[in-house]
């Protein structure tokens, strides 16, 4: 994979997000894949588009998408791409700007590349050597909007950076199912952490990629399309993440689920650790959603 590889996919994903941003402000079809999970045009023209140019440009990579039928073909090929064309779909149905295109890149398991990208906000996380940020307008694809990402990509986030001040609580964003149905109830959640609920978990770790927000945790399974994009943007220097079932993320598994989650930057996970023991809360992870 060499750098025009993924400013090419970019361009893609600039391209497909304008079409979702187009569906998004529409009056669009939603249909129900059983179990109160929502699918919608966007997901399927998303998943579609990015199939099409991937499997043209890529011919011997694996590909995994929640809107497509799965099978075994990708498991024992070395380069594999892991698109959730919209995570966070309920929150798309909402319109309330929680929900982003997740595609992550994997080898051999591992987790080497990523973009998430929120088109009713603009906000594409991405990296080349390292992780970046940026704000875009629509339309999207142009070269202007494709200039800025390649600009961008040269820079280098300080998420830790010690000119910022530190909080006196981290800030803590956990899913709003989660938060509804009473899962950080407890109240070493309130009192040590300056909380938040927000939908989307792969939206949720672009913005702790660019050190928006300090932690993320959740207790109920996330399957790999979630966070597969998100996870290649934290940096082992700064970063720590990992299931909390599970011992770490191995990517391109037959079974695609993991068991909650915990990421964050290093200090945020350390002071987690400090208030309470992972080991604990591990048992609160729930196996169904």
């Amino acid at each position: 994979m060499e750098e025009k590889d993924f400013q090419e996919v970019w361009r893609w994903v600039l391209s497909v997000g304008d079409s979702i941003l187009s569906i998004y402000k529409s009056d669009f079809q939603i249909r129900d894949k059983g179990g109160n999970d929502p699918v919608t045009e966007a997901d399927l023209f998303a998943s579609e588009f990015l199939f099409e140019k991937i499997s043209s440009r890529f011919p011997n990579h694996g590909f995994l998408s929640e809107e497509k039928t799965d099978t075994n073909r990708r498991l024992d090929k070395e380069w594999v791409w892991i698109l959730d064309p919209i995570d966070g779909t309920r929150e798309f149905v909402k319109k309330n700007d929680q929900f982003a295109l997740s595609l992550g890149l994997v080898r051999n398991g591992e987790a080497v590349w990523g973009v998430i990208f929120n088109p009713a906000t603009g906000e594409f996380f991405s990296k080349i050597r390292n992780t970046f940020f940026a704000k875009l307008q629509p339309p999207f694809s142009t070269e202007e909007n494709f200039r800025t990402l390649v600009v961008e990509s040269g820079s280098v986030l300080h998420p830790l950076e010690e000119s910022k001040p530190v909080p006196n609580k981290p800030v803590l964003l956990v899913s709003l199912s989660e938060m509804k149905e009473g899962l950080f109830s407890d109240s070493f959640w309130q009192e040590d952490f300056e909380i938040r609920s927000m939908g989307s978990i792969a939206y949720k770790l672009g913005l702790l990629s660019a050190g928006f927000i300090d932690l993320i945790v959740s207790l109920k399974p996330k399957n790999e399309w979630d966070i597969c994009g998100g996870i290649a943007l934290l940096d082992e220097e700064n970063f720590t993440s990992f299931p909390l079932k599970d011992k770490g993320y191995l990517f391109n598994q037959s079974n695609t689920l993991s068991y909650g989650l915990v990421a964050g930057k290093k200090t945020a996970v350390q002071y987690l650790e400090s208030k309470i023991d992972i080991h604990q809360l591990s048992l609160k992870v729930k196996e169904r959603w």
